[in-house]
């Protein structure tokens, strides 16, 4: 008895101190976010036709939370309305930071884009965007929010609105969840 009740002991211990040992090490590592270069900026025939970098917003995931963050990046943006949308959109597509997660899935493009005198967006992804879509409800939310974050964040009085199309038609939902067949405010 005496025996069964020292093995007991050593081996609450030894858990007990395995325990602390790895909270101490979790308390003492730290996530630093590594500061984003700025892109390229493209090379111009004549330098005064090129517009000065401006801020932009792109909304990505933390991977630890699950919760969408601006994530600001300079581009070099067209003054009209529409190509700058269209920039912007293609911008968080392709955005692939350290320390955050896209939740647009890979190969994903966007067709056109498109403002009516509303204030109604239309933009026309591939069917990557269904079709590489990893489903659930949470993920299908994550990728619409950063979409529409993105848009109403730049341009926050002239889009009131933004219309899902995937290779130029409405669709219903991205991935069985939400519904897509009105357009979106946020």
């Amino acid at each position: 008895m005496k025996r069964l009740l020292l093995v007991w002991g050593i081996t609450l211990a030894g858990i007990a101190i395995g325990l602390a040992a790895t909270l101490y090490l979790i308390s003492q590592s730290k996530l630093t976010a590594i500061p984003l270069p700025p892109p390229p900026l493209p090379a111009a025939a004549n330098p005064t036709d090129t517009p000065p970098p401006q801020n932009v917003n792109l909304f990505l995931l933390q991977p630890t939370t699950l919760k969408l963050v601006p994530v600001k990046t300079d581009r070099r943006l067209y003054a009209e309305r529409t190509k700058r949308l269209k920039q912007i959109v293609t911008a968080l597509i392709q955005a692939k930071p350290p320390n955050f997660r896209n939740p647009i899935p890979g190969g994903t493009q966007l067709h056109e884009v498109y403002v009516d005198s509303q204030g109604t967006a239309y933009l026309d992804f591939s069917r990557h965007l269904t079709d590489g879509h990893i489903g659930g409800t949470q993920a299908e939310f994550l990728t619409v929010a950063a979409i529409l974050k993105t848009v109403f964040d730049a341009f926050p009085d002239k889009i009131k609105q933004v219309q899902f199309l995937i290779d130029g038609n409405e669709v219903e939902t991205l991935a069985g969840h939400l519904n897509l067949s009105q357009p979106l405010r946020f």
